[in-house]
């Protein structure tokens, strides 16, 4: 197909169960579909489809993500009278997408659209139109956009732009139809949301610290970016939990060391400018000398080694603690595995149960968790303060499974703590 082109969805197939899928690289690039009314506008964000909100209502439009492919399987029967047009776009936050290496569209296995070709300065264009025509759908080849991105495109469909979130006064009413959201921030703050919500602790307030593995075996993860996306993932849990929007951060090896702490501001390029890879010297600056054979020479900063110490890290984090702490610490920590000290964690996590502190492990890996696959069999501890998940590749789950795995034993911790006097 090309620009302006339209067919009926008829000659491209018989199923009444279509694919669209986008193919594009750089893989971040943002590929939504917007849920139209006849005046073509936002009549309701529920059928804004995205990484965010992957299925309409009724499940007539679903979306999933597979590396740089991007597909929308549409129920062309189940997509309701409201719901007039499907428009698929593509956006980037600072990238013109006539840049991109690929943009392209396959419409239920039989077209195919070009977008690259067609484009200029634009960081958000309108790809194809799924549209209501006599009773019949039809597809249309648009390749239409805007250099001002996501922001003038959702302002084009109606919607109302959220640059940052509003506080809101606990009396205020809930709007029934919230503005689309531009920060993937933001709307993962949602996502925890729903998640606290789902477990009934929407109302609770708590900080949260991270701790992060750098050991030599972590560097393909820190290599191929997995690192700074699970950090941008699990940022907003204290985004939406903190009421300072701060989240400490650790990093360890057979040493460790505090970095800055996370915010919603400084998540771009957070690994590479804190511990861009084990091994690394966390604090280097360059200076103005030239080295011996060149190039420029860095400050010595603090290195961590790339062992596994887990013990070493977890006390350094408890001697930051003030003597007594009323709101509850809820601590992530990244792991890849490797546990070889198992009699010391045990020994740390049964002394600190009696604060008001719950360790959550991630295992980010298939190597030797040891102790942490026994947290709810640990005798000799207060209450249960520790819980451990594990996933071979956390690209391979959405941030809703996430969250609900990171969150799941932080209630019955609550309960207890409180039961015992550990909380007010």
């Amino acid at each position: 197909m090309t620009p302006g082109e339209k067919r009926a969805i008829s000659d491209l197939t018989t199923s009444r169960q279509i694919e669209i899928v986008v193919a594009h690289d750089p893989a971040d690039i943002d590929i939504v579909a917007f849920g139209l009314d006849a005046s073509r506008k936002i009549s309701d964000d529920r059928y804004t489809i995205l990484f965010s909100n992957e299925r309409s209502p009724e499940g007539a439009i679903a979306f999933s993500k597979s590396g740089d492919k991007t597909t929308f399987r549409i129920d062309l029967d189940r997509v309701p009278a409201a719901v007039d047009r499907i428009t698929v776009t593509a956006t980037h936050d600072t990238l013109p997408l006539s840049a991109a290496r690929t943009l392209s569209v396959q419409i239920a296995g039989a077209a195919m659209l070009n977008a690259k070709a067609s484009l200029s300065n634009e960081k958000a264009v309108m790809l194809v139109d799924l549209y209501r025509h006599n009773g019949a759908w039809r597809i249309g080849a648009v390749v239409q956009g805007f250099a001002g991105g996501l922001a003038d495109l959702v302002r084009h469909f109606g919607g109302e732009v959220e640059e940052a979130p509003a506080p809101v006064a606990p009396s205020a009413p809930t709007p029934a139809s919230p503005p689309v959201s531009l920060s993937k921030v933001d709307l993962r703050k949602n996502k925890v949301g729903v998640s606290l919500k789902k477990l009934g602790i929407e109302h609770e307030q708590a900080e949260v610290l991270f701790i992060i593995d750098a050991s030599g075996s972590m560097g393909h993860l820190y290599g191929n970016g997995t690192v700074q996306e699970t950090v941008e993932r699990i940022a907003p849990v204290a985004l939406r939990l903190d009421r300072d929007g701060k989240m400490p951060t650790w990093f360890y090896a057979s040493k460790c060391k505090r970095v800055e702490d996370l915010t919603a501001t400084n998540l771009a390029g957070f690994v590479s400018r804190t511990c861009p890879s084990p091994g690394a010297k966390i604090g280097s600056e360059p200076v103005t000398k030239k080295g011996i054979f060149g190039g420029t020479r860095q400050t010595t900063g603090t290195s961590i080694g790339y062992g596994n110490d887990e013990p070493i890290v977890m006390n350094a984090v408890l001697a930051q603690e003030p003597p007594h702490r009323t709101t509850p610490l809820l601590i992530i920590f990244l792991t890849d595995g490797g546990i070889t000290r198992s009699k010391d964690i045990s020994e740390i996590l049964q002394r600190a149960s009696n604060r008001p502190i719950f360790w959550q492990f991630i295992g980010v890996g298939r190597a030797n968790y040891g102790v942490l696959k026994k947290l709810d069999t640990l005798p000799g501890r207060v209450v249960d303060n520790a819980g451990f998940f594990s996933v071979d590749d956390l690209s391979q789950i959405g941030d809703d499974e996430l969250y609900d795995r990171i969150l799941s034993e932080f209630p019955q911790w609550l309960k207890d703590a409180r039961s015992k006097s550990i909380l007010p």
